[in-house]
């Protein structure tokens, strides 16, 4: 049986907050001036094409899912090292 480790609730609420700051700060809304929408980062998991194409596309949106996994296992070891370190610093 395979056993996952058990991590912190402070690691979760950590994970949640790097998580959802990162991708909104971040994050690329350039659609209405005829640019394009991004999100992810370092790796862009989403991607809106906007404005006018010549030829036109046949899909404006892109996702791609490992990309959305690589940012996901990157804020994980940012939220690890960081809760970390603050049970470092309460010793």
């Amino acid at each position: 049986m395979l056993m996952f480790p058990k991590f912190p609730r402070t690691t979760w609420i950590i994970f949640l907050i790097v998580t959802v700051t990162i991708t909104l700060l971040f994050s690329k809304c350039e659609s209405p001036s005829d640019g394009n929408d991004a999100l992810g980062f370092p790796f862009p998991f989403y991607t809106y094409l906007g404005g006018r194409r010549y030829p036109e596309p046949p899909d404006r949106t892109y996702f791609n899912g490992i990309y959305l996994l690589l940012n996901l296992i990157i804020y994980f070891g940012i939220a690890w090292l960081l809760s970390y370190a603050i049970k470092k610093i309460r010793r």
